[in-house]
């Protein structure tokens, strides 16, 4: 909690949200969080209250996207996760998360496994992007 206060206070210019709204429009049903630095725009949370179909899609996706285009954005990443990005357009890529752990057991866990599923991930973004409907030597792809 006190992160996200932290973010509102000291880099509110660089902060956008998205929202959907069904019934009250003081109250969202769903909202994403975007990053903006300079013309790059970057997707990194969401969170819904309730079921609605393509919800996801519209907050992460759409309006980030209609959003970019109108401020003159050059680049729009969606950030982590999900094949479905394949299907609009955007090319896997591997992201960078920091994490802490408190507890020293679960910490000793976590960093054992990581080197073995970054290295599955690594496969996965290389197998995703053999799908892409782009050729591989475009060069503002970075394939």
């Amino acid at each position: 909690k006190g992160f996200f206060a932290q973010l509102a206070d000291l880099h509110r210019d660089q902060v956008v949200l998205f929202s959907a709204h069904h019934g009250d429009p003081r109250e969202p049903v769903g909202m994403s969080m975007c990053v903006q630095d300079g013309r790059q725009l970057w997707g990194r949370y969401w969170g819904s209250r309730q079921e609605f179909d393509c919800l996801h899609f519209e907050v992460c996706y759409y309006a980030p996207i209609e959003w970019a285009i109108a401020h003159g954005i050059d680049s729009f990443d969606p950030g982590a996760g999900g094949s479905h990005k394949r299907r609009r357009g955007f090319v896997a890529r591997p992201h960078a998360s920091l994490h802490r752990w408190y507890n020293p057991q679960m910490d000793g866990l976590i960093r054992a496994w990581l080197p073995r599923v970054n290295a599955l991930m690594l496969e996965e973004i290389e197998a995703i992007n053999a799908e892409l409907p782009f050729k591989a030597d475009t060069p503002a792809l970075g394939l």
